[in-house]
């Protein structure tokens, strides 16, 4: 993505702008950081919607549950067939393979078929007072479903790390105020979210002040506000920009995958070719 970004400036501009002076110019802007420009529009404000951490726990295991009633197992079977199955081999680290909601099922997908999946639905979508024998695949399906659950929590747990640190913390550059909004108890939604969403959005259109104050900035460490480093992942082919998220990186599961992987398919190469026959590899050569 950065790649095409890059040359969309330098074909826009007819090759007189490079990527980095953009960037450069941006972040040299009043109200701009090491990570970033100022804000285009100033009339903005956000509605973060948070809730409770046991609450929000159990609604996405819910959710997770209610997408299996809704049809999951044979969406991803149907995936599973077309783009998986053929193919001696497959990268769940990359690509669309890597979605949560898929690669947590594959020891299952690889395991059983079609009639699994279908004895399954009913048994998890029957009547509580049916007691019927439990279904081959139950228990593989199970750890599936317990593990697409933890992912998915860890995945919130993310999201709320990202919103603190691009929009709470303190780090010089502009962003809209924030107000945060209690979501966990539904039946309170119209007094403690819509109407005072909308009664914050009206203040912000009649420039008058907001009902509710905005969420305070939190104080970065000296170490943060330090200029920013990019690196480039050359196994995982991604790019990022400063220590703390590269660091995150190096030392995360997915990448020593990627790297063990890409290690891996090296090695074979090599060993393929110091088995070529000498008139092959000459005529190589």
């Amino acid at each position: 993505m950065l790649g095409w970004c890059a040359l969309e400036v330098y074909i826009e501009s007819g090759g007189q702008r490079t990527m980095s002076e953009e960037l450069a110019e941006q972040r040299a802007a009043p109200g701009s950081c090491n990570l970033g420009g100022p804000l285009r529009y100033r009339n903005v404000v956000i509605i973060w919607l948070r809730c409770e951490q046991d609450a929000l726990n159990r609604r996405l295991d819910e959710r997770v549950d209610s997408m299996v009633a809704q049809g999951l197992l044979p969406e991803i079977r149907t995936f599973y067939e077309a783009y998986v199955k053929p193919y001696s081999t497959s990268e769940y680290h990359r690509g669309i393979l890597q979605s949560i909601g898929f690669k947590e099922f594959v020891k299952y997908l690889d395991r059983y078929g079609p009639e699994t999946d279908r004895e399954l639905l009913e048994y998890l979508t029957a009547s509580q007072e049916v007691h019927a024998p439990k279904p081959t695949g139950l228990s593989q399906l199970e750890d599936c479903l317990e593990y697409l659950k933890l992912v998915t929590r860890r995945y919130a747990r993310r999201q709320l790390q990202w919103i603190r640190n691009r929009f709470l913390s303190e780090t010089g550059r502009e962003v809209p105020p924030i107000y945060a909004l209690d979501t966990s108890d539904i039946n309170r939604w119209k007094e403690q979210v819509s109407d005072t969403a909308v009664a914050i959005i009206e203040a912000a259109l009649a420039g008058q002040a907001s009902p509710l104050p905005c969420v305070p900035k939190m104080e970065c460490s000296r170490k943060r506000q330090q200029p920013e480093r990019t690196f480039r992942c050359e196994p995982c082919q991604r790019v990022f920009i400063g220590e703390h998220q590269w660091q995150i990186h190096i030392r995360s599961k997915k990448h020593r995958k990627v790297a063990k992987h890409n290690k891996s398919l090296d090695d074979g190469r090599n060993a393929d070719w110091e088995h070529i026959p000498a008139e092959v590899e000459s005529e190589s050569k």
